[in-house]
């Protein structure tokens, strides 16, 4: 009987139930008869699918000008005899790796022949690596560096600066320089702005926290005088783009209110700084840059997160330095972003090499500290300059007036000392909010950790919030933390990847711990003895660190900063520590022993010296007192 027509007359659940089990036993039945049926068919299936057309494929490989040919499926393996002899036939080789490369200039006669002679399916080349295989370069990078390059800039520069420099020379000024954070990308652009000094003025577009920070690197490395920078800080300011100065800096947040202003004026010459700001294509900010960079003749992004594991990320970049190669979203996303999940179209990451290989051939120069280490200093310092809003700086001003007219009078050491400590926390105060919107362009910009330290607890407390609403995981020790948890604070910034900042007093945490999972520290604020800041960069400066340590200063001016810069500079004068190695090109000489009698080397310098200042602020003896042995000595209060 039918089980559903049993089921059909059930007049009760005891009818009913029995049916139910009658058919659950010809269920089973017809399953034991079918098991044959369906052996043979696995057999069948499994054996077509041995004899199944394969598919073939065409990927861009190093040097750029040639592709590998590969079999895609069922499995990547070589190609059969028959493919193999149809590709040699066609003028393809077999390289050292035992791969088929295909000459760019035989690639569709080579493809066509696999086609006709095999029964593979042969994928079409993509359009994108075609064009990129015909892209060709300049040849006088060199010639082009030697007239451009000042040679008093050149002679600060490291090799692997200057390889960057003329790779974004031989492409004539359209780079996307990606190098890690603290290997001079700013220094990089500045020499190309130098190269091209006849087609300013250039406009140099930069997050709002560093404003001031470019207005002093083109002053420190080209001796730009100050009239020729036209620093916008409001919409209001736009006025200043119509002067005719050589270089305009115009933050990111000002861009699309500035938009026809900058249009307008038709710049040769584009500076992106921290260019992943545009990876949002529908934003409208990168929709206002787009533009800028597509019609300069020369368009130059810098930025230490290329974002290569979510390539749809770099494609407004890629697109506006090579609109040629990379012409259609499409078409990028189909081949480099598929396979993204259920989290929207091209999030995900395919065919990465051959990106690799086109991105590197056609413009992207980028460094990592571990592949240049041997070029670079134990320990590099720099000072950052902060610009910072007129309607926070009203009590640095009251003080800093008041101190002036105590100064006049010849007033008491003690009233000056108290009105000193009342501009040392306005300033503290006044900087609290360009110090937090530059450490969030540190945390866009980098996947790196770094250590920041303050002295006022009120600077301390503004970097934590910050920290909280960005979502990043930080640990904290200042004078109230309690030494039984420091080890348990230090040893979770140590060991977990997710914890990116330390928070950290420069009294309260500058001396007897450990903290070299960082190779990047930031001072938000001086103090007054030179030996507390350098206990204090000695956190990451240690036994156990592999990388090359970078310290910032962030500084501001008109503020207690230069009061103390003052201050440390005369403390190391009195030394004898200032300065006392430096022979011509700005390298500094220092005692070195390493287990040896003591002799005069040359070194490259420990500081960056494109910041005049900082040349003075540490030498090297200063640099000296550090304990990268990780023994603490005590600080000199000079």
């Amino acid at each position: 009987m039918d089980a559903w027509d049993a089921w059909d007359d059930a007049v009760d659940a005891e009818r009913a139930a029995r049916a139910v089990a009658d058919a659950s036993e010809a269920l089973r039945r017809r399953m034991r008869a079918e098991s044959s049926t369906t052996t043979t068919t696995t057999t069948t299936t499994a054996t077509t699918a041995t004899t199944a057309p394969t598919t073939i494929e065409f990927a861009l490989r190093e040097p750029g000008d040639a592709f590998a040919i590969a079999r895609a499926t069922p499995r990547a393996g070589a190609l059969g005899e028959a493919a193999a002899a149809a590709a040699r036939d066609a003028g393809a080789t077999r390289a050292s790796d035992g791969a088929w490369t295909a000459p760019a200039g035989a690639v569709r006669a080579i493809r066509d022949a696999l086609v006709r002679r095999t029964n593979a399916r042969v994928l079409d080349v993509p359009g994108m690596a075609l064009r990129c295989a015909e892209v060709r370069f300049e040849e006088d990078a060199a010639g082009a560096y030697a007239r451009g390059v000042p040679k008093a800039l050149d002679a600060k520069m490291f090799e692997f600066q200057r390889t960057g420099v003329m790779y974004a020379l031989r492409r004539r000024g359209r780079v996307l320089i990606g190098d890690e954070m603290g290997l001079g990308k700013t220094v990089q652009a500045c020499a190309l702005l130098a190269c091209y000094r006849e087609e300013c003025p250039a406009l140099i577009l930069v997050p709002t926290s560093l404003r001031e920070a470019w207005r002093n690197a083109l002053q420190s490395w080209l001796d730009v005088a100050d009239g020729d920078v036209a620093c916008v800080g409001a919409a209001s300011e736009g006025w200043k783009l119509d002067e005719g100065r050589p270089f305009d800096i115009v933050p990111y947040s000002l861009v699309v209110k500035l938009r026809s202003k900058l249009l307008a004026k038709r710049y040769k010459i584009v500076v992106c700084d921290e260019s992943h700001f545009l990876k949002d294509r529908r934003a409208q900010r990168t929709q206002a840059v787009m533009p800028l960079l597509k019609d300069a003749n020369r368009a130059i992004c810098l930025t230490g997160t290329p974002a290569l594991s979510r390539p749809i990320e770099l494609f407004t970049q890629l697109e506006a330095l090579v609109p040629k190669v990379f012409a259609r979203l499409n078409e990028y996303g189909a081949r480099y972003c598929a396979n993204g999940g259920p989290f929207g179209m091209y999030t995900g990451c395919t065919h990465a090499d051959e990106l690799h290989v086109m991105i590197s051939k056609l413009c992207m120069v980028r460094r990592l500290k571990k592949d240049v280490l041997k070029d670079l200093p134990p320990k590099q310092r720099t000072q950052v300059w902060l610009a910072l809003e007129k309607s926070s700086m009203g009590d640095v001003r009251r003080i800093k007036s008041l101190l002036d007219e105590l100064r006049q009078r010849g007033g008491n050491e003690l009233e000056e000392k108290r009105l000193l400590n009342e501009l040392f926390l306005a300033s503290a105060k006044a900087k609290t909010k360009s110090v937090c919107e530059y450490l969030e362009t540190l945390i866009d910009g980098s996947t790196s950790k770094f250590l920041f330290f303050a002295h006022h607890g009120v600077l301390l407390d503004a970097v934590a919030q910050c920290m909280d609403a960005k979502k990043v995981k930080t640990i904290r020790i200042d004078g109230s933390t309690p030494a039984a948890v420091r080890g348990d604070l230090v040893n979770a910034f140590q060991r977990r990847d997710d914890v990116r900042v330390a928070i950290l007093s420069i009294k309260a945490a500058g001396m007897g711990l450990t903290l070299t999972a960082a190779s990047t520290v930031i001072f938000g604020e001086m103090v007054w003895t030179p030996g507390d800041l350098i206990q204090a960069e000695d956190r990451a400066h240690r036994i156990g660190q592999q990388s090359s340590v970078l310290v910032q200063y962030l500084h501001a001016k008109d503020t207690i900063d230069e009061i103390i810069w003052q201050s440390i500079k005369k403390k190391l004068d009195n030394l004898g520590a200032v300065l006392n190695g430096q022979t011509s090109g700005n390298h500094l000489e220092t005692t070195s022993t390493n287990g040896k009698s003591p002799k005069r080397q040359k070194v490259q310098p420990v500081i960056d010296v494109s910041q005049r200042t900082l040349t003075e602020l540490f030498a090297s003896q200063a640099t000296q007192l550090s304990s990268p042995a990780g023994e603490d000595s005590q600080p000199t209060d000079a």
